[in-house]
Formats: C-alpha cells, structure tokens, sequence
C-alpha cells in the first residue's frame, strides 16, 4: 500500500532558489509543484492544493504578504500553512508574517536542517 507523498509548493522569483529548494525536498521524497510570482503562485495553490507553502517575500508585482493574505480568504487555501522565506527577518518582517497568517518564517540563507524540522513540524 503507497502513501500519499506531501506537497510543498514554492513561490520564488529566483530560479536558484527554488532549485536549492527542490532539492532539500526531494531529499525527503515530498512532491513539490512552483510558481515564480505571486499571482501565480496563488493560481498553483488553488489548482494543486499543496499541503505546504514555501513563499518568498520580496517579489517583484506581489509581495509574499499579499499572496499570503490573498490564500487565507480563499475558501480552499486558507487551511494551507504558509512558511515565508527572506533575506530581512527583522521583528517587522515577523509580525507581518504573523498577521498575514503565516505559519512561520525562516532567514534567507535558511538552514536545510532547520528548514525541513519547520515542515515536517507543520505537516505532521
């Protein structure tokens, strides 16, 4: 009997990133769908229903406070937890993340390590 992999969509605007990212993913076998912007980011989540965002907050057009505001009233996104990835992690940045309704937010360069503990915490 298979088990159902879980799915982590990644909103970046830089290739690289959701590369490095992909690829700490893969490591533990969950799927992962993308999106380079925050529209479309929004549209992915809404198609693929991912069980976790992973989500820039520096973007040009939308910032990932926006996006994330935008997916906590859509009817089928708001339950999706959403962790902001960014360079600024000051305690600004992290009242945004919470009053936008993000489940976490890690500092750009993340650790692999803390960035998996922080998934596997809010997917299982």
């Amino acid at each position: 009997m298979g088990t159902t992999k879980q799915k982590v969509l990644l909103v970046d605007d830089q290739e690289s990133v959701r590369k490095l990212l992909e690829a700490v993913l893969r490591v533990r076998s969950y799927d992962v769908c993308y999106a380079s912007n925050g529209p479309e980011g929004i549209e992915v989540a809404v198609r693929e229903q991912p069980d976790l965002i992973l989500l820039d907050v520096m973007m040009p057009g939308m910032d990932g406070f926006k996006v994330c505001q935008s997916l906590k009233q859509g009817a089928s996104t708001k339950h999706i937890p959403v962790v902001f990835l960014t360079a600024r992690s000051d305690a600004a940045d992290r009242e945004m993340a919470a009053s936008s309704g993000g489940a976490g937010l890690l500092g750009k360069p993340f650790r692999s390590a803390e960035l998996l503990e922080t998934i596997g915490r809010l997917l299982n």
